[in-house]
């Protein structure tokens, strides 16, 4: 009994061990990374979507790519000027090729941080407020459903919601300037994604 026992053990060991290892270190946590200026930031190839959250304290222009094996751009994830702090998905229309590298454009120090999908921010109530760049997560939506949209900004606003992140999303809206609208929610969406400069309100009916 006592050998049968301590092979159960082992078994038990053996497994956890195993688990360990199939699941994806980010999925345990973040994978943050610091830098100054102009960078090419290579990481592990993938090519699934996640969150990437990005801070920048110069000046001037501060612009992410992502890039692929081949060392060609992919997605353009942030393209701005000056001070800048906000949560990306880069993956989440899905790509033929691996992820790579990060090339980072900056005249001041920058962080990046890849996250998983699951740390995006919920959007639990109906209406929620946010600003700048932010990655929404909610339950799948049914039936008919609309959602509200408001904005302050002077730049664009870009709002996409995705079914199934990975796979190509639906443009809710692409406004510049202060701007308030409806539109129809699709029938699944499970995350949305806001671009935006300014202050935004996005209330679900």
């Amino acid at each position: 009994m006592r050998r049968r026992s301590m092979f159960r053990r082992s078994l038990a060991v053996l497994a956890l061990a195993l688990a360990t290892l199939l699941v994806p270190a980010t999925a345990h946590a973040d994978t943050s990374h610091t830098g100054m200026g102009d960078e090419v930031l290579r990481i592990r190839p993938t090519k699934s979507a996640g969150l990437l959250t990005l801070k920048h304290t110069g000046e001037s222009n501060f612009i992410v790519t992502t890039l692929n094996s081949s060392g060609k751009q992919e997605e353009l994830l942030v393209n701005t000027i000056g001070p800048y702090k906000g949560t990306v998905l880069y993956n989440g229309d899905g790509t033929s090729k691996s992820i790579v590298a990060l090339q980072i454009k900056a005249d001041g120090a920058w962080s990046a941080v890849f996250k998983p999908l699951s740390k995006a921010r919920c959007w639990c109530a109906a209406s929620l407020q946010g600003s700048g760049d932010q990655v929404l997560k909610l339950s799948p939506t049914r039936g008919l459903r609309t959602v509200t949209a408001a904005h302050t900004g002077e730049a664009n606003v870009i709002v996409q919601s995705y079914t199934r992140p990975g796979s190509w999303g639906d443009l809710l809206f692409n406004e510049i300037g202060a701007y308030r609208g409806k539109t129809l929610l699709p029938v699944g969406t499970r995350l949305v994604s806001v671009k935006a400069a300014g202050s935004w309100t996005l209330k679900r009916h």
